[in-house]
């Protein structure tokens, strides 16, 4: 069986990429027009501990996209030898893209 006939394969496949699509959406709308102080992370004991310019919120973005992509790559790969790998690559791809548009979220309010 190929790896693109597999729907088990492209159901959390597109979910991660429905939600990286949706964390860049609101990146583009909410974070791209903001200046110099963009509020990265913050904690509630110590408050603001990173700031940052807008390149350093996409960099972050583009970091987690990237581990996206290679996830995505080493199930494929995986696939004929070890299918629980390439199940559990996915998997963590929706927790990965979830995780980011959180990140995007948290970014968009604190600013």
């Amino acid at each position: 069986m190929s790896v693109f006939k597999n729907k088990a394969l492209w159901i959390p496949l597109g979910l991660a990429a429905a939600l990286a699509t949706a964390s860049l959406a609101l990146g583009l709308i909410k974070v791209s027009g903001l200046g110099y102080p963009v509020i990265i992370h913050f904690d509630q004991f110590r408050g603001v501990d990173f700031i940052g310019a807008a390149g350093d919120f996409w960099g972050i973005w583009f970091g987690g996209l990237a581990m996206l992509v290679l996830n995505a790559a080493l199930s494929a790969a995986f696939f004929r030898r070890e299918r629980f790998l390439a199940y559990l690559f996915l998997s963590v791809n929706v927790l990965l893209a979830l995780f980011m548009l959180i990140f995007t979220a948290v970014v968009a309010a604190a600013n």
